[in-house]
């Protein structure tokens, strides 16, 4: 995403602008479009399941996402953006189509389980948060790229050094979690 921000704001900066305020756009609307079935599910969840349950359900979760980050194995499509669009739209409309695919969460590539944990935990412990957390990652994801694009240059991104702190973020990731689950599961057990 950076690597076609960053050239084209340094190149046509409105493009690049109308490039980053599409991106923003379309990962508020798909942030807004989750928001409401994560918040539905909270109650659901809440209505059926008393505090303990819900705890023991976060507990597990975070064993599950923090040994598939130490394993390497965060669960995500491995999809990017589609590419393509980049010869068929005008930067605008290119930003918002990828912001919207972007802000669906499910369907591009993640780094860490970090945020599949934050949205479980939201969902089961504060279904309104959980609408807010959404659209607020949508909105933190959009501007880590305008951030990122301001700063790229070429060559900054080769891949083997990139892959190597992806794995130590991750493993990292996969620590944090696990702690999650320890205090989540004390947590539980004093319910």
């Amino acid at each position: 995403m950076a690597g076609v921000a960053g050239p084209m704001l340094r190149n046509r900066r409105g493009a690049g602008v109308r490039l980053l305020a599409g991106l923003l756009a379309g990962e508020m609307a798909a942030g807004a479009l989750l928001a409401v079935p994560a918040f539905l599910l909270g109650e659901g969840l809440r209505a059926a399941l008393g505090l303990q349950a819900r705890l023991w359900a976060l507990a597990a979760l975070c064993v599950f996402f923090g040994v598939a980050d130490l394993a390497n194995r965060t669960p995500h499509m491995w999809r990017q953006v589609p590419e393509d669009l980049i010869n068929r739209l005008p930067p605008g409309p290119l930003g918002l189509a990828w912001g919207f695919d972007l802000g669906l969460l499910f369907t591009t590539q993640k780094a860490v389980s970090l945020i599949w944990v934050a949205i479980a935990a939201a969902i089961l412990l504060d279904p309104p948060l959980a609408a807010a957390l959404i659209v607020g990652i949508a909105v933190a994801a959009s501007m880590a790229v305008a951030a990122y694009s301001l700063w790229w240059r070429p060559g900054a991104g080769r891949p083997a050094a990139w892959a190597l702190r992806a794995r130590q973020v991750r493993h990292g990731s996969g620590v944090a979690i696990l702690v999650l689950f320890v205090l989540t599961a004390v947590q539980a057990w004093h319910a």
